[in-house]
């Protein structure tokens, strides 16, 4: 979090961007990615946000001494006292990453993957949750609290897992869903986590300007 107001491109001035559809297995992802995972901690979400912050760094060309910043999006319900059973909305909280664009050069995608996993441990604790309220109820009749990276343009990527989400076990009225779809959207940067109608079976999407987002098509395995 940050009382810092994020740098927002001039609407007038935003690049057009395109969004690339791809499906992954965990097994077929770590085995072209020559991921071991011996310690059989990393999951398929540690291992795609440090292969496609890497690899998306590197295609936008950022400087080796620029510090790239990835926010995820996690559920925080289960470390909140107090919710009711019956409670059916989101109660997310915003992690924040940083690598230097030297180290994302340098280490390898499991080498990235593993600082991701530490660090998510460290910070999705009840510890860190509270002392996370704390900070906005301090702050939040006095000033907005943005998020603690540049979620619209710059360096820094946005990523949301909503595999947990059993969207294709839900019934709506009509049976269960056969297809789930998001509305088009102009953006730089974000990365969704999608279920799909297999269980070990992820649909990532990928929104980037439209030169970067034909070069990473060229680069994904």
């Amino acid at each position: 979090m940050s009382l810092a107001k994020p740098i927002v491109p001039d609407l007038y001035n935003w690049p057009l961007s395109d969004t690339i559809v791809k499906r992954y297995t965990k097994n077929y992802l770590f085995d072209r990615l020559n991921v071991t995972n011996n310690n059989g901690i990393l999951s398929m979400n540690d291992v795609l946000m440090g292969w496609l912050t890497k690899i998306i760094s590197q295609i936008r060309q950022v400087s080796r001494q620029t510090t790239v910043k990835i926010g995820m999006a996690s559920n925080g319900r289960t470390l909140l006292p107090n919710i009711d059973v019956n409670y059916f909305d989101n109660c997310s909280f915003y992690l924040c990453f940083s690598f230097t664009m030297s180290d994302l050069d340098d280490l390898s995608v499991e080498e990235l993957a593993q600082r991701i996993n530490i660090e998510k441990r460290q910070l999705m604790t009840t510890e860190y949750i509270q002392s996370a309220l704390a900070f906005i109820d301090k702050h939040h009749r006095s000033s907005p609290i943005h998020l603690g990276w540049q979620p619209i343009g710059g360096n820094d990527l946005s990523f949301s897992n909503w595999t947990r989400f059993p969207i294709y076990k839900c019934d709506f009225g009509q049976g269960r869903a056969k297809n789930f779809k998001l509305s088009s959207m102009e953006c730089d940067g974000l990365i969704l986590i999608l279920p799909t109608m297999t269980d070990d079976e992820i649909e990532l999407r990928i929104t980037l300007q439209t030169e970067h987002a034909k070069l990473l098509l060229s680069k994904l395995v």
